[in-house]
């Protein structure tokens, strides 16, 4: 079979399929179920779409596997499914066809991003190993969409292992000068790996021919390229493409004339486009052009970054001083004004730092970066706010994280955050994947720090938060988490509530070894009913023991409950500050919130001297 395709690849232009993915999930109606399921779901849906392609002029129809592999299944709930999609995407592929198209087996990326470092070598061979088995039907593997160097390794290898011919394409790398880097180390991967063609897809049109003559410039191999119909636009919640199939036809005319051996399309593109692009490229032969081997791998040139000196949160990290952070909350029910002279209170009692919550237990509350640098730039205390990752898009993450330093923010406690579906608006918000952990967000932090975004692209006055983590119960797996925040940057440590000073040395003692500061979190309890409600498990994370549940019933009168509250969070918050080194003050519940906050940190530092 390479042998045939190697011919077909030196004759004619070849027309490949269109859009798979957007083409199916349009015309399903399906949700947010992996699209590669309607092999299994909507069988003949599948098989229509690749009919239309043949009837289309496309001589190679692209299997619906692009996104199946155990992975990306597992999070879906559907690992049992994976091979089962994979062979039947192949067979449907085939029937479609029948003898007069060759059938190419999609196998896309991980889509792991910043998870990348929690996979090692072997476990990414395996996914793909396991991918490829199931796809042994097909007559070629087509590798796609791929820009991270270790992805791409593990999916080579487990391709050629098959000895199925392997086509090899290159995805969007993004802009900047590494970009070109990135091809180059991509396409020396594919050499070494022996693949019979390589190419580009998924950019828009108007930027593919310039990828694609680059990297035929840099191979002798037979090139393909698939671009997307042009940028999506969403009109009233309906998902558009700009490219016409007039437009695209033009398009695949410069590929053409490039020397492109196989043009086919990605994002966007209908069998109309393919149609009236298989029209007019017609039985064009390959055009010829220049063929060079990759030159040695350049040396890279490593830049100097200069040191930045007025991060006063690590200082704070880094000196021995005992450190008391009471968190202020940004409620939106109070203006921010308000919250401002209540912190006041705090203030004047001693506290050394301002934390504020982001949307904690999933509520709306006001912005918790604006109300943290208001806190800072009014009161001259640090402050910090907790970052969560659910509620934002990899876009907004990072532009609310340059936006946080260029308003003077200094630190960050960067956690996961609360699931919309535990808040108020628990029918109406949905989580966001992009980045699934407090992890993956330190390690983003860690990118910007050394003047990157994400995907590799420079930045100016790149952002130097001192990064923070949290951590629950001082068992195993909450230690084993913890040490794998601090690989990915953590400089210190939020714990959960502890409610006794056996929690507290039981908290200490797990983390012996771990060169991180730890802050024990206090959070008075001012009522029996607060108390059961946490008790019962309210808050995930938060145990209440039940001895302490029932210490408030010797009390009748709601006064009498704050007060013994009060009393028992200054005992346990002095025992503690006499052996660590700080804490982190999560204020009360009630109209005297700052002034209890302030009561407590007065106490705690009286106690201190």
């Amino acid at each position: 079979m390479a042998d045939f395709i190697m011919r077909e690849l030196g004759g004619n232009v070849l027309i490949s399929s269109g859009a798979i993915g957007t083409c199916l999930r349009q015309a399903s109606g399906t949700g947010d179920e992996p699209v590669e399921l309607l092999n299994l779901r909507q069988p003949e849906t599948v098989r229509s779409l690749h009919a239309a392609y043949r009837s289309a002029g496309s001589r190679i129809l692209v299997t619906n596997t692009f996104a199946a592999n155990t992975l990306v299944f597992g999070e879906a709930g559907v690992a049992e499914l994976c091979e089962e999609t994979n062979r039947a995407g192949v067979t449907l592929a085939r029937e479609a066809g029948g003898s007069e198209c060759m059938v190419w087996a999609s196998m896309g990326p991980l889509g792991l991003g910043l998870r990348l470092d929690d996979y090692t070598a072997d476990t990414l061979l395996d996914v793909y190993r396991n991918k490829c088995k199931a796809l042994g039907a097909a007559d070629a593997l087509l590798l796609e969409t791929f820009v991270d160097l270790r992805e791409a390794r593990a999916a080579l290898q487990a391709a050629t292992e098959t000895g199925l011919p392997v086509i090899f394409q290159i995805g969007n790398t993004g802009g900047g000068s590494q970009r070109w880097n990135r091809v180059d180390q991509l396409l020396r991967e594919a050499h070494r790996a022996g693949v019979i063609a390589v190419g580009t897809n998924c950019y828009h049109p108007d930027e593919i021919v310039r990828v694609a003559s680059y990297i035929g410039a840099r191979t002798d191999l037979p090139l393909t390229a698939s671009p997307n119909a042009g940028h999506p636009r969403i009109e009233r919640g309906v998902v558009t493409y700009e490219f016409t199939p007039d437009d695209f036809a033009a398009a695949a005319v410069s590929l053409s004339a490039a020397g492109v051996a196989v043009v086919g399309g990605c994002c966007g593109t209908t069998p109309d486009h393919i149609r009236r692009m298989a029209g007019v490229l017609g039985q064009r032969a390959v055009t010829p052009r220049p063929r060079i081997q990759i030159s040695a791998e350049p040396a890279p040139v490593l830049f100097e970054r200069p040191e930045i000196t007025d991060n006063t949160v690590r200082s704070m990290m880094k000196s021995t001083r005992f450190i008391v952070s009471v968190e202020i909350r940004a409620d939106r029910k109070q203006s921010l004004d308000e919250i401002v002279q209540g912190a006041s209170k705090v203030a004047a009692a001693g506290a050394d730092m301002f934390d504020v919550p982001d949307n904690a237990g999933a509520t709306v509350g006001r912005d918790a970066i604006v109300t943290a640098t208001r806190l800072q730039n009014v009161l001259k205390i640090p402050s910090i706010c907790h970052f969560s990752v659910t509620q934002s898009n990899l876009m907004r993450l990072h532009s609310t994280l340059i936006g946080g330093w260029d308003s003077g923010l200094r630190g960050l406690l960067a956690i996961t955050g609360d699931a919309p579906s535990m808040g108020h608006l628990g029918n109406l918000a949905h989580r966001v994947v992009d980045m699934r952990s407090s992890v993956e967000l330190l390690r983003l932090i860690r990118e910007l720090r050394d003047g990157k975004i994400i995907n590799g692209e420079g930045l100016a006055d790149p952002p130097d938060f001192c990064a923070g983590c949290a951590i629950g119960r001082p068992i195993p797996a909450q230690i084993r988490w913890l040490k794998t925040k601090i690989d990915a940057g953590a400089e210190f440590v939020f714990s959960q509530p502890v409610f006794t000073l056996d929690d507290y040395r039981k908290l200490r003692d797990a983390m012996v070894g771990l060169t991180i500061r730890l802050f024990p979190g206090i959070m008075p309890l001012v009522s029996h009913r607060s108390a059961a409600l946490l008790a019962n498990g309210r808050i995930p994370g938060i145990v209440v023991p039940e001895d302490i549940v029932a210490s408030f019933t010797r009390y009748e009168t709601p006064a009498d409950q704050r007060r013994f509250g009060l009393d028992q969070a200054c005992e346990l918050a002095a025992a503690i500050a006499a052996d660590a080194s700080g804490l982190y003050l999560i204020m009360p519940f009630g109209k005297r919130c700052y002034e209890d906050s302030a009561h407590i940190v007065r106490h705690v530092k009286e106690q201190r001297g």
